[in-house]
């Protein structure tokens, strides 16, 4: 088993270390960012084309608005299953090994070794995001069942509203917890751990229950970082917009509610590409070594497994899983 040297390896030396991925997401996310701001701007001038042809109604306004937006979401869970999540998950090997070793093996650039773990371990970034969203789901459930634990604290003053700052906090967090946990397979795979990736992501989901006091300081500090940012950032971005909109249509009084109609919804997307780019990747970084540094030298407890199989049918799904994929792959001598 390779000694672990590098479990300490501070949140901004990985920032530096993995800053390939980010680079990559930076020009994936702004290329699908310029696309959205000139298909928003297309929208916005046709649903006030719409209001100039049929009167001061704004339905048709509000229809088409719902429309683009409908497009541009799904255009961006597009992008984010088939174009980005290898790039996602492979960013969570590349952490594991930098953790691990400190550096990674010679002869290949930073995004290559991650999306060659992907497939190495997976067989495909489908198998992967399939893992990755029953493990999400089984989260979900389970982090709901430890605050309702936390129900029982109620007679004490202040302790609800306590409890629901830490679920409003750990929901947010949650997008990020089951790239954290999938960084267990991978911590197993380089310890050359005999099992399906199934049988690691049922246990690092027990890990998880069993260290979830620990994570939550980085997950508080990750939602005050992402909340901090959205804001800062919006506000940066929309007065100038507003002010370069408001120059441009200052001898044309119906152009101006246009154009800061469209510099508001430019902020917005802007924010939400500088967000996804460069913020998630961070906060990724955050969990992930959060996450490993709260599970060091700990095995999955077998009661409080047994008390997830109860509390948890998505986390049940996984672990049935993970029992049918261990039996497939006994050999067939072992098995008689």
């Amino acid at each position: 088993m390779k000694e672990v040297i590098e479990l300490d390896m501070s949140i901004m030396n990985l920032v530096k270390k993995t800053f390939p991925f980010i680079i990559t997401r930076l020009l994936v996310y702004g290329l699908f960012g310029l696309i959205a701001l000139l298909f928003l701007g297309i929208m916005v001038g046709i649903g006030f084309f719409l209001i100039k042809a049929f009167g001061e109604t704004g339905g048709a306004f509000i229809v088409v608005m719902i429309i683009a937006f409908g497009v541009i979401y799904g255009g961006l869970k597009f992008l984010e299953k088939y174009v980005l999540y290898m790039v996602k998950i492979g960013h969570v090997s590349a952490i594991v090994e930098l953790m691990r070793n400190g550096e990674l093996p010679e002869g290949k650039g930073m995004v290559a070794y991650g999306k060659d773990q992907v497939t190495q371990n997976f067989g495909s970034s489908n198998v992967a995001f399939v893992l990755d969203k029953m493990v999400y789901a089984a989260v979900r459930q389970i982090q709901r069942w430890i605050m309702r634990i936390g129900n029982i604290f109620n007679f004490i003053p202040g302790a609800n509203s306590i409890i629901g700052i830490i679920n409003a906090i750990m929901s947010v967090s949650l997008n990020y917890i089951d790239e954290a946990i999938m960084s267990y397979i991978f911590l197993r795979k380089s310890e050359e751990k005999e099992e399906t990736v199934w049988k690691s992501a049922a246990d690092g989901v027990v890990l998880y229950a069993q260290s979830w006091k620990g994570i939550i300081k980085s997950a508080i500090g990750s939602v005050v970082f992402i909340y901090a940012f959205n804001i800062i950032v919006f506000l940066i971005l929309v007065f100038p917009l507003m002010l370069v909109g408001k120059l441009i249509a200052s001898d044309t009084p119906g152009l101006g509610l246009f154009l800061g109609f469209l510099a508001i919804v430019a902020a917005y997307v802007l924010t939400t590409v500088l967000k996804r780019a460069f913020i998630d990747p961070v906060v990724t970084i955050m969990m992930v070594r959060s996450y490993q540094m709260s599970i060091r030298d700990l095995e999955p407890s077998i009661d409080l497994q047994q008390k997830l199989l109860g509390v948890s049918s998505r986390f049940k799904r996984l672990f049935n899983k993970a029992e049918e994929e261990e039996q497939a792959n006994i050999p067939p001598v072992a098995q008689s």
